[in-house]
Parts: structure tokens; sequence; C-alpha cells
């Protein structure tokens, strides 16, 4: 098991897919935000995952 499995296992992050279901909008969409900092990820191997914490804080503030 790689650190990405432990790491979405746990249940502690979400990925930029599961991310961008919650949102409603595509994940190229959550890609962007994440490129511009509008997002905060971390990258696990290719791809990002995001912390739970971190994704209250952009449904109260709404993402633009």
């Amino acid at each position: 098991m790689g650190l990405k499995e432990i790491l979405v296992e746990k249940s502690e992050f979400l990925s930029t897919s599961q991310l961008a279901k919650l949102l409603k909008i595509s994940r190229v969409a959550v890609l962007k935000r994440i490129n511009r900092g509008a997002i905060i990820a971390v990258k696990v191997g290719p791809n990002f995952v995001i912390k739970k914490a971190d994704i209250k804080d952009l449904l109260k503030n709404k993402v633009k």
C-alpha cells in the first residue's frame, strides 16, 4: 500500500474527483483552482489530495 492509499484511506483527504463532485464542478476546474492557489492541495505521486478541513473553508467562502 502506497502513501496515497494510506492518506485517502484515513479519510482525512479527498481526491480532486471527489472534490469536483462535492463542489459540482469539473475535475479540470478543481485542478485550475489548485494551480492558481485558490484550493490548497498536497501532491501525492501524480495526483493531488485536499484536506477535508480545508474543504470546509472552501464551502464557506465558495471558491470562485
